[in-house]
């Protein structure tokens, strides 16, 4: 069986060499950002080819050879399970009780509203945390809605997250030839990072003023109109 398995992952692995040297000879290397991706290939390539010498090294003792081919099956199930290990994290309840959240967005514009609001994991601090989950909540012009959550969506706003980020979009209706679509605005018209403790009460209320709307999405609203692509925009 063992026999079997190193002969099967050591073809296996050769044949995708084989393909994946014959794209790089043939295809020509991209520009820009691509061009990151084509060099970061290149060096997986030369690590495979490592891999596959030493097993073969060792071929009169198929077992180290077995274990050094499944090093690369290990270093691709890694992301799988960190992404494993994070939904047991958010998923496993926390000791005491959980006060219910609804959390209510308040619309004074007369614009069609959407509401991300973003649980990021790791440390507090943006640059070493990762985004975990977004809730997304439409907001209709000069409407006051209530949005109770559940059990685990409050657990991961009040207790599991590192911060919370909440972003607010103007969506505009377009139209194709035989469809209709809604888009964003970019940038986002407002923006906050909200502590934790904020969602450990009952209610929490997000309040969508126009005249909080950051500068730059001001900035591409004008350019939005001087092209005549803000036709149904509400600013």
């Amino acid at each position: 069986m063992i026999t079997y398995t190193y002969y099967g992952l050591l073809s296996v692995f050769c044949i995708f060499l084989f393909i994946s040297v014959f794209t790089y000879l043939w295809k020509p290397a991209p520009s820009g950002d691509s061009s990151v991706g084509w060099a970061l290939g290149i060096f997986y390539l030369a690590g495979l080819v490592g891999i596959i010498v030493l097993a073969l090294l060792f071929w009169q003792n198929k077992t180290v050879g077995l274990i050094i081919l499944c090093v690369p099956l290990v270093f691709l199930s890694l992301p799988f399970l960190r992404s494993k290990i994070t939904d047991l994290y958010a998923w496993f309840p926390v000791a005491g009780n959980t006060t219910p959240l609804t959390v209510h967005i308040v619309n004074t514009t007369d614009a069609l509203i959407r509401v991300k609001i973003e649980c990021w994991f790791g440390r507090a601090n943006r640059h070493t945390s990762f985004l975990y989950k977004t809730m997304v909540f439409t907001s209709k012009p000069l409407e006051s809605t209530p949005h109770q959550l559940s059990e685990y969506q409050t657990v991961l706003l009040s207790r599991k997250s590192k911060y919370v980020s909440i972003s607010i979009y103007e969506c505009i209706l377009g139209n194709g030839p035989e469809f209709s679509y809604m888009r964003e605005i970019q940038p986002c018209m407002q923006f906050w990072d909200q502590s934790v403790g904020a969602f450990r009460k009952s209610e929490y209320v997000i309040t969508i003023d126009a005249a909080k709307n950051s500068d730059a999405f001001r900035s591409e609203v004008k350019r939005l109109k001087k092209d005549n692509m803000y036709t149904s925009g509400a600013f």
